[in-house]
């Protein structure tokens, strides 16, 4: 064996290690993402199918060059977002998990690559990511009404290491290029001063915590520029040092993205939900399985269901925007929710690092599978 064979197996062994988790557990953040996509993520996209050609700018490297000259037709969209919408209630309920979350991912690409020919490109490409990892870990075997079937394509511990590289990736490209221009001393030129005011005066956004920046010396920006840089090039060597190290890093990127919302109101919400699948879940397993087949929670989980199904189709049908399904769609309420959102993913993960245990999530499986079995919890004839 070579000595970059030594290198890769060490790289991936370390990355496996920090990331490992069992089916148990993504079969409840399955869950989470599910409901996430129903309830927080609405945007709808039939909208563009009345924009005028001129608009329609892609990039030069977009897919959507190969295929399209123009926006499609308002259909094609509608359908689009019926999909967007019936593919999540399929994720929580567990119908064919596998083919439902890789439906969406691929229906949400194609999509925002319309989207993304008005000529700006947002940072959306994690949850993309981290559905398609999760169609081939497993998540759909358990708590399902229709599980998906083992395949040789599954591994749970392949699954998540690759998603936490691509995380890591991810966040070390940025980062690369802003220490180009930010990492100095040079007190006039600031990227975070610059995002700020820009959003503050050319967007006209109001973001919560703006008065603070307003007063603040500008040397208090070029920290914040240094900062974030250092915060953006570690994440590598949090994910190879330890499990525990790179679950504190994910909490920290979680309460990086809320100091953002708070004082640039820039939101990637739909971050959070990725750092979440490395939480360890499987504790709660058992009781979720038993809350779940309670007649009193089906019946909620059902009206929650229906009730958001029936207020994202009006949506679709009217072209309107809704936000967080359960929230009035006003800026500020809206905001409120966010920030809501992103201080629950943070107590999540934090409460998941505090009840973290040195022994792996693997071996917590074949111990919850005991206790399933004993307390006869497990039928072997069903995947539930």
């Amino acid at each position: 064996m070579t000595s970059i064979d030594n290198i890769t197996n060490k790289f991936w062994s370390a990355v496996v290690k920090s990331t490992a988790t069992n089916v148990f557990s993504l079969a409840i953040f399955r869950i989470l993402t599910g409901a996430f996509l129903l309830l927080v993520l609405t945007i709808n996209y039939a909208w563009m199918a009345d924009l005028p050609l001129a608009l329609f700018t892609p990039p030069v490297l977009s897919p959507i060059n190969l295929f399209a000259a123009g926006f499609p037709h308002k259909a094609w969209l509608l359908i689009a977002d019926f999909v967007l919408l019936l593919t999540p209630i399929a994720i929580i309920l567990g119908i064919k998990p596998r083919i439902a979350t890789l439906l969406f991912a691929v229906t949400r690409l194609i999509v925002l690559n319309y989207q993304y020919a008005f000529g700006k490109i947002d940072h959306e490409i994690l949850l993309a990511t981290m559905l398609v990892c999760m169609a081939f870990s497993g998540w759909g075997q358990r708590l399902a009404l229709w599980p998906d079937k083992a395949s040789k394509y599954d591994s749970t511990s392949k699954s998540l290491a690759l998603l936490a590289v691509l995380i890591c990736f991810g966040y070390f490209s940025a980062a690369f290029e802003k220490a180009i221009f930010w990492l100095n001393l040079d007190m006039n030129t600031t990227g975070s001063a610059r995002w700020f005011y820009n959003s503050l005066y050319n967007y006209q956004r109001e973001p919560l915590l703006a008065p603070l920046l307003k007063m603040s010396p500008f040397w208090v920006f070029k920290a914040m520029d240094i900062t974030g840089v250092i915060f953006e090039l570690l994440p590598f060597a949090a994910l190879l040092y330890s499990r525990k190290l790179w679950q504190s890093w994910l909490l920290l990127a979680a309460g990086f993205h809320l100091v953002n919302l708070l004082f640039f109101n820039i939101n990637f919400i739909v971050n959070g939900i990725v750092y979440l699948a490395f939480i360890d879940y499987t504790t709660i397993y058992a009781t979720v399985r038993r809350l779940i087949a309670t007649p009193w929670f089906k019946a909620a989980v059902a009206g929650i269901i229906i009730y958001a199904a029936y207020v994202r189709v009006v949506s679709i049908l009217n072209f309107e925007k809704i936000g967080i399904v359960f929230l009035p769609y006003s800026i500020n309420m809206q905001l409120y929710g966010m920030v809501s959102l992103w201080l629950l993913i943070c107590t999540t993960m934090l409460i998941g690092i505090l009840y973290s245990k040195e022994e792996t999530t693997l071996s917590r499986a074949d111990i919850l599978s005991q206790q399933l079995h004993k307390s006869n919890l497990i039928d072997h004839q069903t995947t539930i």
